[in-house]
This record gives structure tokens, sequence and C-alpha cells, in this order.
């Protein structure tokens, strides 16, 4: 059930960002860096523990990862992966507010152990290197019991200003397909019925079920500056076009006395980010401050702030450990309402579009966490003869959420809390 997954997207946020970070300091941290060798294969590992417990939900998801980048001459690199997404928990079924619970006292919104899933999702891709310039390319294909996703990627980066300033550009397409149940031809959204379960999702013949389009065009640029040797700041804006069918095809709101609908969001959504991230490395410490920023706007009228902060500490040349947090509060869409079946505005009906989505209602958050890096790398030859360098990795995070009017049955949403916990590990040779 991916598109019921959406909270899942924090903790990737966490290792995007971290990818970024890592860019956007190399330049500062040539200071602290060995001299430079040749990396012939790279390989690295990731598993992340995420579980979020609001309410009845318990909506636990551990993800696997395993990369695998090659370097046979300076100019060419290929990589490969693989990641998965095994997920367990409840999931909110039929969405209903307070209006429908007080007069249906008592009744359960909440369909337990509802969500049981593997997501699967292989990559590869290569990069050429010509000068100061890197060329990338990419594919990946993703695979539920009800989803199919085929992405597809280029990149171009340069440097100059003998390597002080870095700009990249980016270009993503995503081609995917999610089950739905097939609904009559003359049924309106407001007589749709939710998606059972995922059988028969993607079998041939099965009148049951139907396949639904998603495509996702989605720019990026990125300008990167090293002001001094130890101050770094990273620019970013990205732009995203979404076509096609966005709700959640399990999800049902309820409309009226003894009207319940599947879930009805419009069909095109377009968004865009800037992105404004600092990395001041302070000497004396061997300590490094990211801080960063970014404004979120949608053509659904939902904006939003993000702000982070973290504090990493060198100690020695192995191993480095960072305090952060994060702080992110957003709008509602334009169409969401925690009641459809009556009130007033703004928490009454709002047009032709309806979602018991809460990621689609306004909300904040507060995350903190710590992680730990080790790196060991013997200043004369390899270990064991053939591994250049090993490292590991370890976090953990915790975020507490915030609903301003997202309600089950008008009951506020209890122990509103996820706990995210990472490992890491990787081999050079």
């Amino acid at each position: 059930m991916r598109l019921q997954l959406s909270a899942l997207h924090l903790a990737r946020v966490f290792v995007r960002s971290a990818r970024l970070k890592a860019a956007a300091l190399a330049v500062a941290m040539l200071t602290l860096a060995p001299d430079a060798r040749a990396e012939v294969v790279d390989v690295d590992t990731a598993h992340t523990i995420f579980y979020e417990a609001p309410t009845r939900s318990h909506m636990f998801v551990y993800t696997p990862g395993l990369d695998l980048t090659v370097k046979p001459t300076s100019w060419l690199g290929v990589t490969a992966g693989y990641a998965a997404d095994v997920v367990s928990g409840a999931s909110v079924a039929v969405k209903a507010g307070p209006a429908y619970q007080n007069t249906h006292p008592g009744a359960d919104v909440i369909t337990a152990a509802s969500v049981h899933d593997l997501r699967q999702v292989g990559h590869g891709g290569f990069s050429l290197t010509h000068g100061n310039t890197v060329y990338s390319a990419g594919y990946s294909y993703g695979t539920e019991h009800d989803y199919r996703s085929n992405a597809f990627f280029v990149t171009a980066k340069t440097d100059a200003l003998e390597h002080n300033t870095e700009f990249e550009i980016g270009y993503a397409k995503n081609l995917d397909t999610v089950c739905d149940r097939t609904q009559g031809p003359n049924v309106t959204p407001s007589r749709a019925f939710a998606l059972e379960d995922s059988n028969g999702c993607f079998t041939k013949d099965n009148a049951l079920r139907s396949r639904r389009d998603i495509t996702v065009d989605a720019f990026q640029g990125s300008w990167t500056q090293a002001w001094t040797p130890v101050l770094v700041t990273q620019l970013t804006y990205g732009v995203q076009i979404i076509d096609g069918f966005q709700s959640d095809p399990y999800r049902s709101v309820i409309l009226g006395e003894g009207l319940k609908a599947q879930e009805h969001h419009p069909n095109d959504r377009a968004r865009q980010s800037v992105t404004l991230r600092a990395n001041y490395f302070i000497r004396p410490i061997r300590g490094v401050v990211h801080a960063s920023v970014r404004g979120y706007d949608d053509t659904w009228d939902i904006q939003s702030i993000t702000a982070e902060l973290e504090f990493e500490k060198y100690f020695g040349d192995a191993l480095r450990a960072a305090l952060r947090g994060r702080f992110y509060k957003q709008t509602g869409a334009i169409f969401y309402s925690d009641d459809y079946s009556g009130g007033d505005k703004p928490l009454g009906p709002k047009g032709q579009y309806f979602t018991g989505d809460r990621e689609l209602s306004p909300f904040s958050s507060i995350t903190v966490g710590v992680r730990a890096n080790y790196t060991f790398r013997r200043k004369e030859g390899n270990l064991f003869w053939l591994v250049e360098s090993a490292k590991a990795g370890v976090s953990a995070d915790a975020v507490q959420f915030s609903y301003d009017q997202f309600t089950l049955g008008g009951s506020a949403i209890g122990d509103a809390r996820a706990f995210i916990l990472g490992l890491s590990g990787g081999l050079v040779f």
C-alpha cells in the first residue's frame, strides 16, 4: 500500500540530506582529508527501522539496502543497488469526522493490522567524467503488491574557479502504475468504492481490478560555493509536475449519512521548493555546523517551511558524532476538511475533492536525533590485503507530530510520534 506510507518519507529525508551535506562539505573538509586514492570498488549497506504510533496504527517499516560502485577507470563509474521496504501495521480505512461520530458513537475508523507489504527497488546507473564535468544517468524499477514504478534520471555536474564553485542540474521521470478497484463506467467520485485488498492486482483478465497511471517529471538545479576554506553554501531549486491517480485507493471518506466513497484527489499537481544550506567548519574544535532552511509551495495550496540544524564533531580522523534537530510546519490542502459530512468552513466541505490523508492537513513536527560514523583506514597497505578502508555508522531520531485539524471521528490522534533507527556500513577495495 505504497500511497499509505507517506510518513515513511521522513526517514528518507535524512538519507538525501546526508548526501547533500557530504557534497557541500567536500571542499571545506580538504584540510582534514588524507591523500586521495583511486577507488576501484565501493560496497555500502544501510538498514533503517521506522516505527510510527499514532492511535493504534503501529506502522513498522524495515528498509535494507545495498549499493555497489565500481570505478574501472578515472572517467567511468558504474553503480548498482537494491533496497526494500518491509511494511506491517494498520491504516485508516475510513475517515470520519465529528458529525458522523455524533450520529454513530463508537464507530471504529481504524482497521487493525491492515497493511502488510513488500516494496522492492533495483537500480543501476553510470557516470562519465570529462575534465571538471561529470555526467550521470540511471534507472530504477520498483514493485509492490499494488504498485509498479519505472524511474529514469540524468544529471550533469561541473566545477569552476579552482574547484570552489559547483553547478549541477538534473532531470528525473517516473512512469508509475497503481492498482485500483474497477469502477462502473458511469460512477461519479462520490459513489466510487475503495479497493478492498491487493489480491488480483496486475494479473491478466481480472475484471475487478484496474490500473491507473501516474507520471512524474522532476527538475532540479543546485549551486554549491566554497566561500572560504571553512564555509560552504548550497542553493537548490526543484520543481515537480505530477499527473495521474494520486488518491489512496484503499481509503474511504464519509460524505454523509450512509454515503461512503473512495477519497478523491486532483489528478494534476505541481510543486516547487527552494533550499539553502550552509556548512561552517570550526577549526579549533574540529567541529562542523550544518544549517538549512527549505520553503515549499504547490498547486494544492500547501506551503511548508523546514529548518534543520546539526553540529558534528570530529574525534581524530576516524570518528565523527553529531546532534541534530529539525522543525517542519505546513498548511493544509485547499480541499482538505476534517469532516465532509457537515459543518461550516473552514472545517466543513470544500468543493469536489475530498481526502482522508493526514499528510494533507495542517500539521507540524519536531525531530531530534544523534548519529555517529567511524572509518578505519590503514596508513600503509590494505586491510586483509584487499580492503582499503572500512566504515560503520549508527543514527537514531525521534519525531513528534502535532495535527491542528485532523481527527478520527472527532478524536485527536494520540501518541503521534515516530522513531527511526539507522545502521550503515561499507568497504572500499
